[in-house]
């Protein structure tokens, strides 16, 4: 019998984002090259997971920290307790009146807009009802106000005049966030928020109204919860380059590491959980007592050059056009947001914000870009396993000699199974923009030219970081808890702190800073 000559699988002619549109003014059309060339870049850095972690954005010895002990006995990723606390916080600044005065610039609230992506069956609604079930008690003045969730765009803008101000806590955001791009009953949500976060009056007019609904001063605190895995399905990559998008900062929880789901047949259980929660609720009534809480927080004269300079290094890292510009730059404006919220969570509302709170602001503000260039080059696994094959096979040349390696020296080094799925061409658009990578023009102006050897970027920035001392930090800000609640404890029940309890505080910190540098001094 004779066989048929088997059939030749034909190679893959097809441009790499084949299939992969945006929406632009309702309609679609494909990625561009400036956007291919920013996926590209995205995807070619390979993941590494230790940047995850969240362990030098929690001050030893903190309410921070105290409150992230309470989950300790759990399997709950610490992220999750912890964007809670800084988002309540954020709200209930926002809602108090508190801002942020920088010379030359109008007074900023301490708004956040935070998505936080966790893997499913990580018990996230449970995090978040805990920590708001924490800080909550029965009385009003402890409770913050939410925006009531579900609504279509119609209703959205009236929940709005109705709570502005308030708390937005969106469950399973991706879907929200793809109805928004997608669905035309909730297609004005989108350019009213982009309003919103660029302060500007919104308005609506109903057809049973003769007078437009307009809101002035449209301003929340938002934060999202989504599944990680499932994200991607809800919103595409092309979606993550419109601008509406890159207005989150974005935080990827990881899995605890100590534990796993069957340490812990139950939650927060036993017989000293109602003690912990108490004195959590001290602590964080305290601290919402502090003086000036919900007032205007100043800068120390240093603050101003110190972040100066954190932004002009960060070019060594993400220059390179890796993570999209206007990621960097909205990321990186929310560290003003971040020095009014930790510096009230530290106790020191009544303090200028001084470098050591500064430097734990930026902290957050790199984790968040860490984890946005994370949860982008979970695009694609297809097109990120092509691009990362072209990458790894470039600097394995490289390193043996060759500078300049070309798209057909990368041809010759795949099997015949990857030519087919990688072509000549694709190869040269990977080729191009990790070319781009090495020569980027600046981001940030004024400042040195990228070195090329990316692995050795890293090393040198994790070697600029300053290692505190853990065991000096836990004992000032032990200290600083314990002072705010001893003062706590002695103003009458719900009054304002007097100018003289402002200056007893003052004093006792001075103290407690004066002995710390004596211990450091020696």
């Amino acid at each position: 019998m004779t066989q048929k000559p088997s059939k030749k699988t034909k190679p893959n002619t097809a441009p790499l984002f084949t299939g992969v549109t945006t929406l632009e003014k309702g309609k679609k059309r494909p990625l561009n090259e400036l956007e291919q060339s920013t996926v590209i870049a995205m995807l070619s850095i390979k993941e590494r997971p230790d940047v995850l972690s969240i362990d030098h954005l929690v001050p030893k010895g903190s309410f921070i920290e105290r409150l992230l002990g309470f989950f300790k006995e759990s399997d709950i990723s610490y992220a999750l307790p912890l964007w809670q606390l800084i988002m309540l916080s954020a709200s209930i600044l926002t809602q108090g009146g508190a801002t942020l005065s920088i010379p030359g610039m109008k007074e900023k609230r301490p708004i956040l807009w935070t998505i936080v992506l966790a893997p499913s069956g990580s018990s996230k609604t449970l995090a978040t009802d805990t920590v708001t079930d924490i800080l909550s008690d029965d009385g009003e003045e402890s409770n913050i106000a939410m925006f009531p969730n579900g609504g279509t765009d119609a209703q959205w803008i009236i929940d709005l005049d109705e709570n502005n101000g308030t708390y937005v806590l969106q469950d399973e955001v991706g879907q929200w966030i793809e109805k928004v791009l997608k669905d035309a009953t909730y297609a004005r949500i989108k350019p009213w928020m982009l309003d919103s976060y660029s302060h500007k009056p919104i308005s609506n007019r109903l057809k049973s109204e003769n007078q437009k609904l307009t809101i002035e001063d449209p301003h929340f605190t938002f934060m999202g919860l989504s599944v990680r895995e499932t994200w991607k399905d809800n919103v595409n990559a092309a979606s993550m380059l419109d601008g509406f998008c890159q207005r989150f900062n974005y935080v990827m929880a990881p899995p605890r590491e100590d534990t796993d789901m069957f340490d812990h047949f139950l939650y927060f259980v036993g017989e000293n959980v109602g003690k912990q929660k108490a004195e959590l609720f001290e602590i964080w009534n305290a601290l919402r007592h502090q003086p000036e809480a919900m007032g205007v927080y100043q800068i120390d004269k240093d603050v101003m050059p110190y972040l100066d300079n954190w932004w002009s290094s960060l070019r060594a890292q993400w220059g390179s056009g890796a993570l999209p510009a206007s990621f960097i730059r909205r990321t990186g404006f929310s560290v003003l947001s971040y020095l009014v919220i930790l510096q009230f969570l530290l106790g020191r509302s009544r303090r200028p914000i001084d470098i050591e709170t500064a430097e734990l602001a930026t902290k957050y503000a790199e984790f968040h870009m860490e984890c946005a260039l994370t949860m982008m080059r979970e695009y694609g696994d297809k097109t990120s396993g092509q691009i990362q094959k072209v990458a790894a096979l470039r600097t394995e040349m490289q390193a043996k000699g060759n500078p300049k390696v070309s798209a057909r020296d990368i041809q010759r080094r795949l099997s015949a199974n990857q030519r087919r799925e990688i072509s000549t061409d694709m190869t040269k658009q990977i080729l191009a923009v990790l070319e781009r990578l090495e020569i980027q023009p600046d981001l940030f102006e004024g400042v040195a030219d990228t070195p090329k050897d990316k692995s050795s970027l890293l090393q040198a920035r994790h070697q600029k970081i300053q290692v505190r001392d853990q065991q000096r930090e836990a004992w000032r800000n032990r200290a600083r808890i314990r002072k705010v609640r001893d003062l706590y404890k002695q103003q009458p029940p719900k009054s304002v702190p007097m100018e003289h309890d402002q200056q007893e505080l003052s004093e006792r910190e001075d103290h407690v800073i004066d002995i710390t540098e004596r211990i450091k001094n020696g």
